[in-house]
């Protein structure tokens, strides 16, 4: 009896232990399975996420237009411009001996060109060549392009005040004195006939002969007499 006691005893605590195992194991296998669900669950989540993202339309975006820039639409105007001018220029005749130029201003010669001798200046009281003439003008009046050409140099003597000097081709030039308000800039081209600007107050060289446009024509950087291109008035 004794030892079938110890028998019995040894049986229910291996009934025990398999018992113990078996709830552990089906703790686990349920865990497991909890834990199995769960990510399928969330990867069917994630899956349906991407789809609607995917399946969503893309708005366009409203970009806005670059504002028109008008300070170089000025600028391609008036290079426009400009090269019109100088379109005209060019098709027009060839400065030479048998060229014939406007007269600048429509007033007399108070002072002719004179290099060969020596003429008399009131402001100055002396005799002195005169490399260009003093054609009358009043202060303010306009005057005119002789012939066409292209802008070279504006200065400022203290002789002839603001001189204006335009290449007009074959090394001739063209040199307008005592004049403002210039409508013209270097570089520009012009054309015969095309206002240059007015006529100013003559300078303290030459108060007493009155207010003139100084005009005066170079052959090479020689002093010549516009007269013998100037058309008859």
């Amino acid at each position: 009896m004794k030892k079938n006691g110890i028998y019995l005893v040894m049986a229910c605590a291996l009934a025990a232990v398999l018992c113990i195992s078996g709830i552990a194991g089906y703790r686990s296998g349920m865990q497991e399975k909890e834990a199995a669900e769960n990510a399928a669950e969330f990867k069917d989540v994630a899956q349906a996420d991407g789809a609607q993202e995917t399946t969503e339309p893309v708005t366009e975006l409203d970009v806005p237009s670059e504002p028109v820039n008008a300070g170089a639409s000025e600028e391609t105007e008036k290079h426009t411009e400009s090269e019109a001018v100088a379109t005209e220029a060019q098709t027009g005749e060839t400065f030479g001996d048998e060229a014939q130029m406007l007269w600048p201003c429509s007033g007399e010669i108070l002072k002719p060109y004179s290099m060969d001798t020596t003429i008399y200046f009131e402001t100055l009281d002396q005799y002195k060549c005169n490399p260009g003439m003093m054609i009358q003008a009043d202060v303010n009046e306009e005057f005119v392009a002789a012939f066409s050409g292209t802008v070279t140099e504006i200065r400022d003597d203290s002789e002839y005040g603001t001189v204006l000097t335009v290449d007009m081709g074959n090394g001739y030039e063209a040199i307008y004195g005592q004049v403002k308000d210039l409508t013209v800039e270097n570089g520009d081209p012009v054309v015969k006939g095309q206002a240059l600007g007015n006529v100013a107050e003559p300078t303290g060289y030459y108060t007493q002969e009155g207010s003139h446009l100084f005009f005066e024509i170079r052959k090479d950087g020689t002093p010549a007499d516009p007269a013998q291109w100037l058309s008859e008035r």
